[in-house]
């Protein structure tokens, strides 16, 4: 398990040294803290937890495996999980848990999560701008994950409008598993974006003591129109995925029906041919030309004619359109 001890102290973010032991005196040695704690192991995580005597409802949902997004509020704390991994490729997304307290932010994360680090790397630099207190860290956090968020569906845009021109241009470069797979990619989207909306609508309807600050609750609204403006825009893309499906189904049952027609215009072609071939070549008496040296050429031509005015039959019908 790997830690890091933030402490923010006159509206200045800087990293601590962490101790080799945590004790109970280190959580209440400053008045703001951030502990960010990486690829946590159970034991290890529930014993650094209950240093801080977390409500046993809060302390299991932090060391549980189960991704629930959501909020819980106890007194004074609050815990979220909200999905934080918009990789729209993996199996299995990532969740960050984050407890809220008067004096302390636990950030607690199952494994790397470049965009939270480059976000901590903002915060302690030292042309940072200043964070005058615990909440407006949560508010960041969330507002960064809302940045993957829109990041996430501007990947999956581009995507759709690169199969739809593909359509047009080339429908033969696009088969039924590259609309399967954005389906998949589409449909883990739609299923974080919604996460995400209900953890941030929880985190605002929360009247837990930590965010009874105006200020406080008009960041946490803006969060909540952003998720929601976030909804509204997956919402659409899953609209255009639909489109594009039934344009392609489309498009395949046009390529289908040009093969069954060459099929129809072969076949109707090669009948007559076939029938005349096999009247002529009945081993039986009284076939005609038999006699004539010329019989094989005329044969030919009139087959090439019947050919050419089948030919021209189909065209006139628009059978070659």
């Amino acid at each position: 398990m790997k830690i890091k001890w933030y402490v923010l102290y006159s509206g200045v973010l800087r990293e601590n040294p962490v101790p080799e032991i945590w004790k109970t005196e280190d959580m209440s040695k400053y008045a703001s803290n951030w502990f960010d704690i990486v690829e946590p192991e159970p034991e290890e995580l529930r014993n650094f937890l209950s240093l801080f005597g977390l409500h046993p409802l809060v302390l299991d949902r932090c060391i549980g495996k189960k991704n629930s997004p959501g909020v819980i509020s106890y007194q004074n704390e609050i815990l979220v999980e909200v999905p934080a991994s918009f990789d729209q490729s993996a199996a299995d997304q990532a969740y960050l848990r984050l407890v809220l307290r008067p004096t302390a932010i636990v950030t607690i994360r199952p494994g790397p999560m470049p965009s939270l680090d480059d976000l901590i790397h903002g915060m302690i630099a030292e042309n940072a701008p200043a964070i005058h207190h615990l909440p407006q860290i949560v508010y960041m956090i969330l507002d960064d994950l809302a940045d993957l968020n829109v990041r996430a569906q501007i990947e999956a845009r581009d995507e759709i409008t690169r199969i739809a021109k593909a359509l047009v241009d080339n429908p033969d470069s696009i088969s039924a598993a590259d609309l399967t797979r954005l389906r998949q990619k589409i449909d883990i989207l739609v299923s974080l974006t919604e996460n995400q909306s209900y953890s941030v609508a929880g985190l605002s309807a929360s009247d837990n003591e930590a965010l009874i600050d105006p200020h406080q609750k008009a960041y946490l609204q803006d969060l909540v129109s952003e998720a929601e403006i976030a909804q509204r825009g997956i919402y659409r893309l899953e609209s255009r995925l639909n489109d594009l499906n039934a344009y392609y189904q489309m498009a395949s049952s046009d390529k289908v029906d040009k093969r069954l027609r060459m099929l129809t215009i072969i076949s109707v072609i090669t009948l007559p041919l076939g029938l005349i071939a096999g009247l002529l070549g009945m081993n039986v008496g009284g076939v005609p030309g038999l006699s004539n040296p010329n019989g094989f050429i005329i044969v030919v031509i009139s087959m090439i004619a019947l050919t050419a005015v089948e030919l021209w039959f189909f065209k006139r019908g628009g059978w070659f359109s």
